[in-house]
C-alpha cells in the first residue's frame, strides 16, 4: 500500500523514467540485432545527453520561476541555463564523443569553433527543446487546473449535499414545521397572562423553529456567527426550561463577534452530542462551552463528563455528517480534535478566518450564558 501511494505521488517522474527506459530498450535491440558492437550504447547515451540536459533544464526553470511571474529572475536564469547548455554540448564534443569513438581528445585553441558550436549547435538545441519544454509546461498546468477545478467542484457539490442532509435530517425531527411554527405562535399568544415561564418556554421554541426554516446565508452559504450563538442559546434555555433550571452548565464567549461568519448547523450539532451522552445535573463538572474569537481564527469546544445509563435522543446531524461538511468548507483551513476519555470527553473545532470576510475591532469582550 505505501508502494503504491508513492508511485501514485511521483506519477510524473516515473513516466519519464519508464518513457526513456523503454526507448533505450528498443534502442539497444535494435543495436544487439543489426550485430553492432555493445559499446555503441554508450556512443547513445553521449549523443542525447545534451537534448535530455536541455530539454529537463528547461522544464525545472519554468516550473520553478514562470508560476511566481518573476521576470528579471526568469531571465536571469535563463541566460545562465544557455551558458550551461553551451558547456554541456562542447564537452559531448570535445570529451565524451572521442572517448566514445576511441578518437583523440582535443580542445580547440581559437575561438572559431566554439562559435560554431554556439551557434549551430548550442543555440538550435536551446529553442527547439526549450520550445517543447515550454509546451510541456502550458500541458502540464492545463491538465493541473482541470485537476483543481474538478477537486474545487467535487468540494462544493459535498458541501452543498452536506447541506440540504442537515437541513433534512433537522427538518425530518419536525411534523410539518411551518404548521408547528404558527401553532406555536398560536400558543404563546393565549398563553400571555397566564405564565410567564410558559410563554417564555414557547417564545423561546418559536425563535428554534424560525430559525431552522428562515435562512439568512450569503452567496458562500455562511451566516453571522452571532446568529449561531443566539440559536445555542435558545436550545440550552428550551433545555434550561425543560429541567426546572436544574441543568449546570457553563457557556463562555471571549472575543467579538460582530462580523465573523461560518457556515450553519455546525456548533448545534457539539452542543446537541454534549447533551445527548453528558452528566447534566453534575455541579462538580458542569457541561461546558467555550466559544473563542481572535484575529486570526474562532474556536469552540465542549467539554462534558459521560453519563452512566440512558442517553438523551437526539435529533442532530451527527458528527461525521459535520466532518464532511467542514472538510467540503474549510479544506486544510480547520481542525476537529476529539479527546474521548474513560469517563470525560471533550470535543474542539478551530477555524481559520480570512481577514477579509469579517470585521474585526481589538476590543475583546467575555460573556457568560444569558440563562
Amino acid at each position: 500500500m505505501a508502494l503504491v501511494q508513492f508511485i501514485k505521488k511521483h506519477r510524473v517522474v516515473f513516466s519519464h523514467v519508464g518513457v526513456w527506459l523503454g526507448f533505450l530498450t528498443l534502442w539497444a535491440l535494435t543495436i544487439v540485432h543489426d550485430g553492432t558492437k555493445p559499446e555503441n550504447i554508450f556512443k547513445m547515451l553521449v549523443t542525447f545527453m545534451p537534448a535530455a540536459y536541455t530539454f529537463y533544464g528547461s522544464n525545472f526553470i519554468f516550473f520553478r520561476f514562470l508560476p511566481k511571474r518573476k521576470v528579471a529572475t526568469f531571465v536571469i536564469a535563463e541566460i545562465l541555463f544557455f551558458i550551461s547548455c553551451f558547456v554541456v554540448i562542447s564537452l559531448e564534443i570535445f570529451v565524451l564523443q572521442p572517448i566514445a569513438y576511441g578518437t583523440e581528445i582535443g580542445i580547440p585553441t581559437t575561438v572559431t569553433p566554439w562559435v560554431e558550436i554556439l551557434m549551430n549547435e548550442a543555440l538550435w538545441m536551446y529553442l527547439i527543446l526549450s520550445t517543447l519544454s515550454l509546451g510541456y509546461y502550458h500541458l502540464r498546468q492545463s491538465l493541473k487546473r482541470a485537476r483543481e477545478l474538478k477537486i474545487s467542484q467535487k468540494l462544493k457539490l459535498e458541501a452543498e449535499k452536506g447541506k440540504l442532509e442537515a437541513e433534512y435530517a433537522f427538518l425530518r425531527a419536525q411534523i410539518n414545521p411551518h404548521f408547528l411554527h404558527n401553532t406555536l405562535n398560536f400558543f404563546y399568544a393565549k398563553s400571555l397572562g397566564h405564565s410567564e415561564e410558559l410563554s417564555d418556554g414557547i417564545l423561546t421554541l418559536c425563535n428554534i423553529m424560525r430559525y431552522s426554516l428562515e435562512s439568512d446565508e450569503d452567496e458562500n452559504g455562511t451566516v453571522l456567527l452571532m446568529k449561531e450563538v443566539e440559536h445555542l442559546w435558545n436550545v440550552i434555555k428550551i433545555n434550561q426550561l425543560r429541567f426546572s433550571n436544574r441543568l449546570q452548565i457553563d457557556f463562555q464567549i471571549r472575543g467579538e463577534l460582530e462580523g465573523v461568519r461560518i457556515i450553519p448547523l455546525v456548533l448545534i450539532t457539539l452542543v446537541e452530542n454534549a447533551f445527548k451522552h453528558g452528566e447534566l445535573s453534575n455541579k462538580e463538572y458542569p457541561i461546558r462551552f467555550v466559544l473563542e474569537v481572535n484575529e486570526e481564527d474562532f474556536t469552540f469546544s465542549a467539554f462534558n463528563k459521560k453519563r452512566k445509563g440512558p442517553k438523551e435522543t437526539s435529533h442532530g446531524i451527527g458528527l461525521d455528517n459535520t466532518r464532511k461538511r467542514l472538510a467540503a468548507a474549510y479544506p486544510e483551513k480547520h481542525t476537529l480534535t476529539v479527546q474521548d476519555e474513560e469517563d470525560f470527553y471533550t470535543i474542539s473545532l478551530s477555524i481559520k478566518l480570512a481577514q477579509s470576510k469579517y470585521k474585526y475591532t481589538p476590543k475583546s469582550i467575555e460573556a457568560a450564558q444569558p440563562f
